[in-house]
């Protein structure tokens, strides 16, 4: 029977643990080694499975304050929204770290050294300052405002057609030809179409119309401070790129003034260059404001000569950015940089994984597909897929793990991996935007789209923090409304209370979603005994995992196996001190949209002192003990019984 050593325990978990012991048939063992690299570096670029788990190539024990510093989120920038006890709710949850954007067009056109918006990121990091949350600041350059502009509008005179090159205004008084443009006509986007030339009340442009503009409409316009990037070298590229390095400097100053950071060894914020290329980016290339193309040169090349610009931009001022971590964000949405090609002062490849749901075989992907044992398939499994390890696996290229590993891969000529630099150069993977969108998967009720977002959230953490992820931001304290379907973390009678109140609720229960409940509760674990020094962890080993239930993700298919849940019984070791691990383990569910009852596993743990160690086992999603049964202890190992379910729990070994 299984025991439980000092701990309460529900009457549900004891049946279930009794019934488990009694019943099980003969245990089952994993198809192969626990862990083995080559499920990470025999997966080429191309190359997709269902049955390779690449997050197996490799099992680390993470210093627990490594995984606390990460837990971040996305703060809300409105001004309708109190900073203040948001901040308060976040940090009393757990969060560490939170994401503030404050673009390029947030510079005012006249000063430089202003900000258009101070007053209310003032506040944002006054309120980051009081509950020590560390910021990571976007610096971006949405096509909507994407530098210092002024904006305005013009009455056009005569009508213009669909493919007209010149327009009449009833007044070119004060345009600039090449960054004066008509906005906004297909997209959010400031002077989409520029004016290249003035005559009279008569205006050339730099492409043809999209749309027709009949006379007597009003057009929005705007003057860009600085035109689109433009060929690396060229005068408009070094004049746009150094008004880049003067907005990095007044974003930096105003940060580190409102922290009250000065002179410190470490100023207590991050940065980011640049969000995603999925959307925004047109102003990345002059090109995409001509045509024909103003100018013929690899485009591209931005997506690294701006990062490369502002590290040397920092690199040459040590005390200006003293402490300062700087991330990639170009890397947010596409596979190809790696750590090996980053400049020394980028310190991170940031990474936007979003996946909503799947359906196989409906949506298996292009390219070879490989079997469990890494042999080409055709097989592909049924099932359905929403879950937040998405791109840990194999189950498209590429799988995140390829950058934030400790194993080097060769792309193409490209070494990819943490340590791509070498071993005293790391380049961690920060995941600043993630989450899953409950409505977007066909859940509709709050209450089950909280409890989604709970289940996530455990999950998104508990994972990617163990497996080279050094900050991971869930989309977002509040997205849109804040309602409870969408993206939102806070829960929305909160996003309701701090947009009319100035002051912390009294009692925040009725108000504390379910996510940062279970957050709160992981946090909580982990800070019990903390070092905050342990930088050296030790290396502990899964020996063996079996069951003896047979339970599957999916049956077997053609000429493959099923895949059964022990091959995703995920095992994630967190170490607090010298003698304090917390273990979290789960079973990685391809669907969260469907609960698993728990079932039992028996693990082999190598590596912990399992003699005379109190052993205990807690479930974060609802604060209560489980049951755990403690089969065998060594000098070097620990072998325990424990029920598992599809939410992690958490193992706590406090060695004698």
């Amino acid at each position: 029977m299984l025991a439980l050593l000092g701990v309460a325990c529900a009457p549900h978990e004891r049946r279930e643990a009794q019934a488990a012991a009694l019943n099980s048939p003969p245990l089952r063992g994993l198809a192969g080694a626990y862990t083995d690299p080559a499920y990470l570096t025999g997966l080429d670029f191309g190359q997709h499975s269902h049955w390779l788990q690449p997050w197996r190539a490799f099992l680390e024990t993470v210093p627990a304050a490594q995984f606390l510093n990460g837990v971040g989120i996305g703060f809300p920038t409105s001004d309708g929204v109190n900073p203040e006890p948001v901040a308060q709710m976040l940090a009393k949850n757990g969060f560490r770290t939170v994401r503030v954007e404050v673009g390029w067009g947030n510079i005012n056109f006249e000063d430089e050294t202003k900000l258009n918006n101070a007053g209310t990121l003032g506040r944002i990091l006054a309120a980051c300052r009081r509950w020590k949350l560390r910021p990571l600041i976007l610096l971006n350059l949405h096509q909507g405002v994407p530098t210092p502009l002024e904006m305005f509008d013009r009455a056009v005179l005569r009508d213009a057609p669909r493919g007209s090159t010149r327009l009449e205004l009833d007044s070119t008084a004060g345009l600039v030809p090449g960054r004066s443009g008509l906005s906004d006509l297909t997209d959010y986007w400031a002077a989409e179409v520029l004016v290249t030339a003035v005559q009279g009340q008569s205006v050339t442009l730099s492409r043809p119309l999209p749309v027709a503009l009949k006379a007597g409409v009003r057009v929005k316009m705007a003057t860009l401070k600085y035109r689109p990037f433009s060929a690396p070298g060229s005068a408009d590229y070094e004049q746009t790129m150094a008004g880049w390095r003067r907005y990095v400097d007044t974003v930096s100053r105003f940060v580190t003034a409102s922290l009250g950071t000065a002179g410190q060894a470490d100023l207590g914020f991050d940065l980011e260059v640049y969000n995603e290329l999925t959307f925004g980016a047109q102003f990345l290339s002059v090109n995409n404001y001509y045509q024909p193309p103003l100018v013929k040169y690899e485009e591209e090349s931005i997506w690294s000569t701006l990062v490369e610009a502002t590290a040397r931009h920092m690199a040459a001022r040590p005390q200006a950015f003293a402490g300062v971590g700087l991330g990639n964000g170009f890397s947010n949405t596409i596979p190809w940089p790696a750590s090996s090609g980053q400049p020394a002062r980028v310190g991170a490849l940031g990474k936007h994984p979003y996946h909503g749901p799947s359906r196989f075989p409906a949506d298996e992907p292009k390219g070879e597909g490989l079997g469990q044992r890494g042999q080409p398939t055709r097989a592909v499994p049924t099932y359905s897929s929403l879950f937040p390890e998405y791109y840990g696996t194999a189950l498209q290229t590429e799988t995140l793990l390829r950058d934030s590993a400790p194993l080097k891969t060769d792309i193409y000529g490209t070494v990819h991996g943490r340590f791509g630099r070498g071993p005293a150069s790391p380049v961690e993977v920060w995941m600043t935007e993630v989450n899953l969108s409950p409505e977007e998967a066909g859940v509709t009720d709050p209450a089950a789209a909280r409890a989604l977002k709970a289940r996530s959230a455990a999950r998104y953490f508990t994972f990617f923090l163990n497996k080279g992820v050094g900050k991971l931001h869930l989309y977002s304290a509040i997205d849109g409304e804040g309602g409870d379907t969408g993206y939102s973390v806070l829960q929305a009678n909160f996003v309701q209370y701090v947009r009319s109140n100035t002051t912390y609720p009294g009692n925040d229960a009725p108000y504390t979603s379910p996510a940062l409940s279970v957050t709160r509760r992981l946090t909580d674990a982990l800070k019990v005994g903390l070092d905050p020094g342990l930088r050296q962890t030790r290396p502990l080993q899964v020996r063996s995992l079996r069951d003896g239930h047979d339970h599957v993700q999916f049956p077997a298919v053609g000429d493959q196996p099923p895949l059964h849940n022990r091959e995703v019984f995920t095992v994630l070791p967190y170490q607090v001190n010298a003698r304090r691990f917390v273990i979290a383990y789960y079973v990685m569910t391809r669907d969260l949209r469907q609960t698993l009852k728990p079932e039992a596993y028996t693990l082999e743990l190598g590596g912990l002192r399992g003699e005379g160690a109190r052993i205990s086992v807690s479930d974060p999603m609802t604060g209560d003990a489980v049951p755990v049964d403690v089969q065998a202890r060594g000098p070097d190992s620990l072998t325990v019984g424990l029920l598992a379910t599809d939410t992690p729990r958490l193992l706590i070994v406090e060695e004698r």
